[in-house]
């Protein structure tokens, strides 16, 4: 490997980490030479990566937080943020936050998310990795598999 190439595997691996959905855009471009086990390796070890350190980092910033702001008996006040948070939480539980942060709200936002209402569970890192292997497999599988049935081919 020369350095053009480091760079870029470099490249993919923190823009997996952090904007997933990029990174499979970059990855799935016209122009690149990636096959689908290349890909699949590539945002997997991104997401995995982005997911380590993002949930123990909001662990560590939870847990400050909740030094820094102890529990006092106040009337709560919630700003749009945070009921959108709450919302998310009640409404799709761990695996829809799993499900839902490669794509839609960012690797870094979903592991706060996960790591401030589910932190106490074993299972949580587990599933927030199964959301990054489902959509490493289904995101190159369907864009090959559209590529496939308009053009006849498969890049």
């Amino acid at each position: 490997m020369d350095l053009p190439e480091i760079l870029e595997l470099v490249f993919v691996l923190l823009t997996a980490s952090v904007k997933f959905a990029v990174a499979v855009t970059y990855m799935l471009a016209r122009n690149s030479e990636y096959n689908y086990f290349d890909i699949l390796i590539r945002l997997i070890a991104g997401g995995f990566i982005g997911v380590f350190f993002f949930y123990y980092f909001s662990n560590l910033i939870n847990r400050a937080l909740n030094k820094f702001f102890k529990k006092k008996k106040k009337k709560n006040i919630f700003s749009k943020k945070v009921r959108r948070f709450i919302r998310i939480k009640n409404k799709y539980g761990l695996v829809g936050i799993s499900l839902l942060t490669p794509v839609i709200l960012s690797i870094p936002v979903g592991c706060f998310i996960a790591s401030r209402f589910f932190s106490k569970k074993k299972i949580t890192i587990f599933v927030m990795l199964g959301g990054v292997v489902f959509w490493s497999i289904v995101l190159p599988l369907l864009s090959y598999l559209v590529n496939y049935f308009t053009q006849g081919s498969f890049y």
